[in-house]
């Protein structure tokens, strides 16, 4: 019986990812992927680092990653989305597992049950149905926030070497921060989760395990620290100065949507009052945070403060969520997981005291999903997985072999250089961040884009004339905006007016992931 549960579960999980990797096969392009994949692919085939060989907008970490993948694979974007799937996966399986640490849990329907509903409710929230398909760095901070979760709890417990429980708990959210910026606020919550275990429960040795933890920490962000070192100002640009230049191009382009806290509040509350599933998690947050600190304070069990733990994680990421002007509904996938651990604990609870109260719960989360109750066929989900050729990361690669039927090799010049990358041309390692840093270049004056080492249009001549281009690719962002305020689509005039003035020969063509026609530029002979 024990193994036929196994073989349930491994058919389950296999079905999950197949259904991850299924949403990364149909998911559409965006130039969002472009930054975390260039980064690794420059760093894979050429060893050119974030900060130190070209401007970045985000933390470093993400471009180790997608360098591995695109070292095994010569299909870059695949791979990336590839890993994305896995990193879901993974973070499934330690959402299970952390809610599964707290007391004992006997093995019965109803846990499976309630098992194979959370992973469901986690895979269609609507915060990860805005991403789930796509390579970003969300799912990488996933998985090392819960895992330094997971650490902490199995510290609290005291089931294992506490110092190598706190040791893994601060590698792991050190790296989380270094991928994504915002998990660094767990960094301070982790130091008052030990510090608070160590002022009310006392236990013995834990000077050893808040070294344990900081050297952790310390150990996972050398690397990053070192970048720091090596380019101070372009560090300094890509994590602080480009987040108030983006707030300023937005303000300049009369953007009113999520740019004042009251409007971001507003947002998040109609967001939350909309969806009847937020409300719930949400709900549920305030309750379990409150609840689990006023019994920790009376009882000073360490299960009230594992609880604690959860709620202080799902919460402390809610907040950062505000920090970004404007704010974009993305950024609140962050405290999902965590929400989606607190819901587990609860249904765990109601589980054990009446199974009949249980099993409607389970019926009205499903109700507060779809309240229509639509059951798609989940093989629907797996025709791409059978017809690869309508992948979008397969269609991507395809198209950026089609372009050396007129450029063979050399360099191309493109806001989206992931995809000459994707057939191994060299490009313009400024252009790596895409249309994000580029945009906003202007608003910096000449001397600080010196200082940040970043390029604008006012440098691109002068760039272009010591090392002219094969091929420039333009039209990739034909539909966003511009410079200013109704320019849709200007970003890439000044490539065009270098293509038009140094006679490159313009040739259509038509992307079928991307939906409108662009154009490659090719050098005259």
């Amino acid at each position: 019986m024990k193994s036929l549960k196994l073989t349930l579960q491994c058919f389950f999980y296999l079905f999950v990812l197949f259904l991850c990797l299924s949403r990364s096969a149909h998911w559409g392009f965006s130039h969002d992927e472009n930054q975390f994949i260039a980064a690794g692919q420059l760093l894979s085939d050429h060893g050119l680092l974030p900060y130190i060989n070209y401007p970045y907008t985000h933390m470093p970490y993400g471009a180790i990653f997608y360098a591995i993948t695109a070292r095994i694979s010569n299909y870059d974007y695949v791979a990336a989305r590839v890993l994305n799937s896995f990193a879901w996966l993974i973070c499934c399986l330690l959402i299970v597992i952390i809610f599964k640490l707290f007391g004992s849990t006997k093995s019965s329907i109803a846990i499976h049950v309630w098992e194979c509903v959370i992973v469901f409710i986690f895979l269609n929230h609507p915060s990860m149905t805005l991403i789930a398909g796509e390579a970003l760095n969300h799912s990488l901070a996933s998985v090392f926030s819960l895992l330094a979760l997971m650490f902490f709890i199995l510290f609290v417990q005291q089931r294992y070497s506490p110092p190598w429980m706190a040791f893994g708990c601060g590698v792991c959210i050190s790296l989380a921060a270094f991928i994504r910026f915002n998990y660094a606020s767990l960094i301070a919550v982790l130091f008052l989760l030990f510090l608070t275990y160590k002022l009310v429960l006392n236990p013995p040795r834990i000077l050893s395990s808040f070294l344990s933890f900081s050297a952790g920490l310390l150990t996972a962000a050398l690397p990053a620290l070192v970048l720091f070192v090596l380019a101070p100002n372009p560090s300094y640009y890509g994590n602080i100065v480009y987040t108030r230049l983006n707030t300023i191009y937005y303000q300049e382009l009369h953007f009113t949507s999520g740019m004042l806290l009251s409007s971001k509040i507003r947002g998040f509350l109609s967001g939350t009052f909309s969806s009847p599933l937020n409300f719930i998690l949400y709900t549920l947050l305030i309750y379990v945070g409150i609840t689990s600190f006023v019994l920790f304070l009376r009882k000073k069990s360490p299960v009230d403060l594992n609880y604690l733990a959860v709620a202080t994680f799902a919460f402390t990421l809610f907040l950062t969520a505000f920090a970004p002007t404007p704010i974009q509904q993305q950024y609140f996938f962050a405290p999902v997981p965590f929400l989606v651990i607190i819901l587990a604990l609860m249904g765990l609870k109601l589980s054990k005291k009446n199974i009949l109260v249980f099993y409607m719960a389970v019926l009205l989360l499903l109700f507060a999903m779809d309240p229509k109750l639509r059951v798609a066929n989940p093989l629907d989900e797996f025709k791409y997985l059978s017809n690869p050729s309508q992948s979008t990361p397969i269609q991507v690669h395809d198209f950026a072999e089609e372009i050396k039927q007129y450029v063979p090799k050399g360099r191309i010049l493109t806001l989206i250089p992931m995809i000459p990358l994707e057939a191994g041309y060299d490009i313009y390692p400024f252009t790596v961040t895409g249309p994000f840093s580029w945009r906003t270049s202007l608003l910096l004056t000449s001397q600080r884009r010196t200082t940040y080492g970043v390029i604008s249009p006012e440098e691109l001549p002068v760039i272009l004339k010591k090392d002219p281009p094969d091929a420039i690719l333009t039209g990739f962002e034909d539909t966003n905006a511009g410079f200013i305020r109704n320019d849709p689509g200007t970003l890439e005039t000044p490539f065009v007016n270098y293509a038009k003035e140094n006679s490159y020969t313009p040739i259509s063509l038509y992307p079928s992931f991307i939906g409108h026609p662009i154009t490659l530029w090719v050098k005259p002979n």
